[in-house]
Parts: structure tokens; sequence; C-alpha cells
């Protein structure tokens, strides 16, 4: 087959929705299948372009404020969009993101009678969560929410990462759709040394360590976990906690740190490449999520087939609680000081975290990333054998 996956921000953003988009493709393409992208483009990009070996086609658009300027959203031409179709033989059309170059897609792609599925990768919490102040914020919540429903409903299929995904969908319940895990490709994910690791940022092995792995956006609620470290540390002081990502308030959060007493006990990494962070995980005790909005978790995913226990918020709009199930505990979402309650539970009980680890390595296999590829390939043949 020979599919096009629509999504801004390929190669240029990392976040959940767009590494899950590219992790796909890579599947597909080692399945035998042509992958072509529709994407945006950055100022670094070129209308067209290679990612991985797969062509993407690029629109260029406005960035997009708190992402760094990682994010353009493509402002795309319809008539482009089914040239490009048309010029790449497309089979299947995926939308992966719902903004206009999705809308767009979807579209052309029904006029031309070509199956389409999209994807539930967009969450409206994570877009106005980081608007603090917002007027009329709530109302826009509802409004992007029912902009979902409306053109999901356009797709021959929908395809969603978790069962609390599909739950905000109660309207689309009675269409076609599949609930298919984003995965962890466990070749990759695996328990390994942390030596190195802990080498490059200069970590010590004799510390329990606390480990975050994600954007630093206002949704993530990292303020939770960084005031709740010196209510760990006054009891444990040989706690260190390691932050690993980028994002726009990691001035905040370096300045929090300083201003709670806690900023010799946190090291913040950066960006880290998905070929180092196994033992990124690996050299953590505990894997903590404060995370407010996950349509799924794709991180805890990864931290489970690295053998780690995990710590998760328990909020209503994260689907990541839905993952603890004897590897690990939750939190009240928000609640610095339960969230240092549980970990000094956790980490003063080394066989407690021993088991929780055996039960994070063994239940991350129900999500290796090849099944989900398969169930996807399978879908697009679904779609492609009554034509």
């Amino acid at each position: 087959m020979t599919v096009a996956m629509v999504s801004d921000g390929i190669g240029d953003v990392v976040a959940g929705s767009f590494v899950s988009t590219e992790r796909f493709a890579e599947q597909l393409k080692a399945r035998g299948h042509r992958v072509v992208f529709i994407s945006s483009r950055s100022w670094r990009r070129r209308g067209r372009d290679k990612f991985r070996g797969m062509t993407v086609h690029r629109f260029a658009g406005p960035v997009v404020p708190w992402t760094e300027g990682q994010l353009h959203l493509a402002v795309p031409r319809p008539g482009r969009v089914r040239a490009i179709l048309r010029e790449e033989a497309v089979d299947v059309v995926h939308v992966m993101i719902p903004m206009p170059l999705g809308l767009a897609a979807v579209r052309v792609a029904r006029s031309m009678h070509l199956p389409v599925v999209v994807h539930s990768h967009t969450q409206p919490e994570n877009i106005f969560m980081n608007v603090p102040g917002l007027p009329g914020r709530v109302a826009l919540t509802e409004r992007f929410a029912a902009y979902l429903n409306w053109l999901y409903r356009q797709a021959d299929v929908r395809v969603f990462p978790s069962e609390f995904s599909r739950r905000q969908f109660p309207r689309l319940a009675s269409l076609r759709h599949a609930v298919i895990s984003n995965g962890v490709d466990r070749r990759t994910f695996q328990p390994v040394p942390p030596a190195p690791f802990l080498r490059r940022f200069g970590l010590s092995p004799e510390k329990q360590h606390l480990l975050y792995v994600g954007r630093l956006h206002r949704e993530k609620n990292l303020e939770t976990l960084i005031r709740a470290m010196p209510l760990i540390v006054a009891r444990r002081p040989d706690t260190h906690l390691i932050i690993v990502g980028r994002g726009y308030q990691e001035p905040v959060l370096t300045a929090l740190a300083r201003e709670w007493g806690a900023a010799a006990h946190i090291t913040f990494c950066g960006f880290v490449a998905d070929r180092d962070l196994p033992a990124a995980y690996a050299a953590c005790d505990l894997f903590v999520l404060p995370s407010m909005a996950e349509l799924e978790g794709m991180v805890v995913l990864e931290a489970m087939a690295c053998a780690r226990p995990v710590l998760v918020a328990d909020s209503t709009q994260s689907a990541a609680t839905e993952l603890v199930d004897g590897n690990g505990a939750l939190f009240r979402a928000g609640d610095p000081q339960h969230l240092a309650e549980q970990a000094l539970s956790l980490l003063s009980e080394p066989a407690r975290l021993r088991a929780m680890s055996a039960n994070s390595l063994a239940k991350s296999r129900q999500f290796d990333i090849t099944e989900s590829a398969a169930t996807i390939e399978a879908l697009y043949y679904s779609l492609l054998s009554p034509r």
C-alpha cells in the first residue's frame, strides 16, 4: 500500500502525537508499505524533502505559540493536496493531527473516494491548559471538542490510543472505530545499564533517582513534582530528581527549584534522543508522571518496557492512570504532599520496588508497537478490500 500520513510538524516537533506518527510510519515502512507524509514547513525545511527515507510534502504556515518554534501549522491548498494524493498514487489517507491540514486532507480524500482514517492524538486540554487566564477558556475547550467530534465523524474509521481516549467521544460510539495503543518499541526500550547516562550528566550511582521524561509545558504539571522534592529530600536526602525534556516552562521551573531550595537535588538534562532514553530510564528508581492530560502516556509505556516502577498523577483527564496496576502507584493530581508521601513509601521498600519493576516489564508486553502496527495494517486492508 501507499499510505499518506497527514501531520504537521514531521521531523520538527518532539511530542507524543508527532513521535507516534513517525514511529508508526517507520513500522509500516518496515512491513513493506510506502509511506508519504503531508506536513508543515518550518524555516529550515523545503517544500519537499525526506524524513528517514520517506517523502515529505510540506506547506508553509505560522508558528504555534508555546512550542519553542518547533510547530508550524500548515496552511494547505486543497488543489495541491489533491495533486499530491494523485501523484503519489495514495491508497489510504491517515490523518493524525486535526488542524487545517488534516481538515483539508479529509475533505479532499473523501471527494476522491479514498478511504480515510483519523487518529485521536489531540486533547483540548493539551492546548488550552497552556494559555492560563485565556478569556472563555472553558467555552473554547468545549467548541474545540465539538469540532473534533465533527471532523472525526467524516472518516471511515476512527483510531483511539486508549479506552480513555475512546470514552471522550461518546457521540461517535456507534461509528466504526478501533482502540490501538501507540505502543512501545521493545527492541529499543528495554532494561540496559544506566552507567552511560549517569556519567554523561554527572549523576551519582549512590543516590536514589526519580525521573520525569516529557515536554516542560504547563499541562505536564512539573511544578507539583518540584514542590514535592523538598518534602522527599527532608526524609531521604540521597534522593535526586532527573528531568529529561525541553519546553517554554524551563526558566520558570528552574527558578521554582531555587525558590523551594531544591535546585541542588534536581538535574535538568534537556533533550535526550531515543537511543539514549533507555539508559535514562534505567538510571531511575521510580518514574514519575505528574501530567494532568494524557491520551495514553507513551513515556509511561517506555518506562515500563525498561522495567521501571511508575508513579502517576490520578487526573480525570489522563489515560496514564489505566497503565498502573501492580507496577506502581497513583497520587492525587496537583498535590505535592501526596506525591512525596507516595514516593517515600515506594523508595523505602526495595523489595516492593523490585516486584513493581518486574510487573512493569511483564505488562509492557501488551503494548508492543509491532502488534499495534499490524493492527493498523489490517485496518487499512479492511478499508481497501471492498474497493
